[in-house]
């Protein structure tokens, strides 16, 4: 998407977790800026420093401070866990399971619900 120069956009936040998201793994937010000019994007480093920034602070993202110093961030996958727990000693462990929440939207839209999972 190319923009003129002085164009006001509203939000670039969905275009530069989506080029976070195809990086797939820690980087800065300068070389996701550098990455994306790269790419043709027409973008300013400010609006990638703060699109990082919130979705750092609303969980989406885990991030490390590299050697540098620099925060390094990766996107974290939306995925829903299931919890297995013993009955005798209480302990338990985390899970996921494609085919149960596949299993769970059919069963849940049998049944009427909209958005079921598995608890």
């Amino acid at each position: 998407m190319r923009y003129r120069r002085g164009e006001y956009v509203a939000d670039r936040r969905p275009e530069i977790l989506a080029a976070l998201r195809k990086d797939c793994g820690f980087v800065s937010a300068q070389g996701l800026h550098t990455s994306m000019k790269q790419k043709g994007i027409h973008i300013g480093r400010t609006a990638v420093y703060r699109a990082l920034s919130a979705a750092d602070a609303e969980g989406r993202l885990e991030s490390v401070h590299a050697c540098s110093g620099a925060k390094a961030y990766r996107y974290l996958l939306p995925v829903h866990e299931n919890h297995l727990g013993c009955r005798v000693c209480g302990v338990g462990t985390a899970f996921f399971c494609q085919v149960l929440e596949d299993r769970v939207a059919q069963l849940g839209s049998r049944h009427g619900f909209e958005a079921a999972r598995a608890l």
